[in-house]
């Protein structure tokens, strides 16, 4: 039987471990990462790029303007932040 006692399963099946929980954890190590990154564009020359969140960017790596640099974000922090903007 198997596991949720239902159904018929071979002994192979069952103990066959899920890659899905694998996968999950590598997934888990990707979002970690990604965490620890902030991504920035710059509007003067369209030039993006990642550092780490403890280091302060104030001037573009690539053109060294000031002031025109923009910290990206995922999709529903954007909609979250325009959501604010309008009331």
């Amino acid at each position: 039987m198997d596991t949720n006692g239902k159904n018929l399963a071979c002994r192979n099946c069952i103990e066959r471990k899920p890659v899905q929980r694998q996968e999950s954890k590598a997934v888990q190590e990707n979002k970690a990462q990604q965490e620890a990154m902030k991504e920035y564009f710059c509007k003067a020359c369209k030039y993006s790029f990642k550092r780490a969140r403890h280091i302060s960017i104030k001037t573009c790596p690539y053109c060294s303007s000031s002031g025109s640099l923009m910290i990206k974000g995922s999709a529903a922090r954007i909609i979250s932040d325009a959501a604010k903007m309008k009331g």
